[in-house]
């Protein structure tokens, strides 16, 4: 068996988790770090033989200090991956990163995500590399963002970016109005970080000309549509709606505040003197 933990972080994900599950069987153990799910979500991954680390604690997402250390008492191999249950690998990706695990050069292991949105490939559209496989405590996931996969601990020459032909294959399976909700509560978190709000009108020109650049320039060897167009003007939503947020949380401005606001307005059409 290879030295590496696939853990896969759950909740009610029995349609998902098989697939997820088959993925990974071959190339390590499998640990499923479910968060109390009420479906056969556990059943399933029983069924295999994995793992199951129920989460105490509900935790708002996952990249945090706290549970990695929890996970480190219930992992006995040397190598941890970081994996979800709308992620696959190809064979190819998953011999590449087993072998980059034995070589005994890296501690850290960097691969790059590639989106799926209306079913459709996306190629390289708002792709990224992440630390997905590490060495335990060779990151560190004290006061960690989220969306960030920790800080290194290690040298830079110990991480391997694997080349870009070997990715992850990542499912975004929402509708707008699914999407609309993660949005808006993954801005409810990040805008804890202290973030500064950015209020210039150049700023939100540029974002909107980033975003339709990204479109234009990033190659696609499909023909994607209307699909690329709604994941940019999801995404581009996304930025927009947290730096209302933090500009927001900076300023004070609450419906109670605004409405104090307003009252002033509505005295003065009220007296006339508008």
């Amino acid at each position: 068996m290879n030295n590496i933990t696939f853990v896969i972080f759950t909740f009610n994900e029995g349609k998902r988790i098989e697939r997820v599950i088959k993925n990974f069987i071959n190339y390590g153990k499998i640990l499923i770090a479910d968060n109390k799910s009420t479906d056969n979500t556990c059943e399933i991954a029983l069924s295999y033989g994995c793992e199951i680390f129920v989460r105490e604690k509900h935790y708002d997402y996952v990249e945090n200090q706290e549970l990695v250390d929890q996970l480190y008492n219930a992992i006995t191999t040397d190598w941890i991956y970081w994996g979800f249950a709308d992620e696959m690998l190809e064979n190819s990706t998953l011999n590449k990163l087993v072998e980059a695990t034995k070589s005994g050069d890296f501690d850290i292991i960097s691969i790059d995500r590639k989106n799926y949105f209306y079913g459709e490939f996306c190629n390289n559209l708002y792709h990224a590399h992440n630390y997905k496989a590490f060495k335990k405590y060779a990151l560190d996931f004290t006061d960690n963002a989220i969306h960030s996969t920790g800080k290194a601990m290690v040298p830079e020459n110990r991480v391997y970016k694997m080349p870009d032909q070997y990715f992850i294959h990542h499912f975004i399976s929402n509708t707008a109005f699914s999407y609309l909700n993660v949005i808006n509560r993954y801005t409810e978190k990040e805008v804890e970080f202290g973030y500064k709000p950015k209020v210039s009108l150049w700023y939100f020109t540029l974002l909107v000309l980033k975003h339709l650049s990204i479109g234009i320039f990033t190659k696609s060897t499909t023909k994607m549509g209307f699909s690329r167009v709604a994941l940019i003007e999801l995404m581009l939503f996304y930025t927009l709606v947290k730096n209302m947020k933090i500009y927001e949380n900076t300023n004070g401005l609450t419906t109670l505040s605004i409405e104090e606001k307003n009252d002033i307005y509505r005295d003065k059409i009220l007296n006339n003197k508008v």
